[in-house]
């Protein structure tokens, strides 16, 4: 089975998952070519926890994040709130906190991460296999 077929089987069931849903690249080639299919696929990317914050309760969202050099204690707090059926962040613009209730059917979110940028994570304590629902991996 080719990657771009195994990708788009798990964005497939990616969806109405109450756990957002990972995938691992091997380095940031592949990084940048699972992002490819994302798009073509309709997801949007979240570039923080606001861009994720204002998708979680808009029906048959599709957005996805990428972790970069590691995760940041913000998208990890996000990954542990979002199956308890609520999400609280701390907007630093406003300078208050918001909640959200997400809405999990029809809705996908995505992690993208690196292998050295989850193994940078789980140094820094972040159990982010733990947390997550399904995961792809090349």
């Amino acid at each position: 089975m080719s990657v771009q077929k195994s990708f788009t089987d798990f964005l497939e069931h990616s969806f109405s998952q109450k756990e957002v849903s990972l995938a691992v690249a091997k380095d940031e080639v592949e990084l940048k070519e699972l992002v490819k299919n994302l798009e073509v696929s309709g997801f949007r990317q979240a570039t923080d926890t606001s861009g994720l914050f204002k998708r979680i309760a808009n029906p048959s969202s599709k957005v996805f994040f990428v972790a970069k050099e590691s995760l940041s204690k913000d998208i990890y707090d996000f990954i542990l709130q979002y199956p308890t059926g609520q999400v609280e962040i701390y907007d630093k613009v406003n300078l208050k906190s918001q909640l959200a209730i997400p809405i999990y059917d029809g809705v996908s979110i995505v992690l993208l991460i690196t292998k050295e940028a989850l193994r940078k994570s789980r140094e820094l304590g972040f159990q982010i296999l733990r947390q997550v629902g399904i995961t792809y991996q090349s």
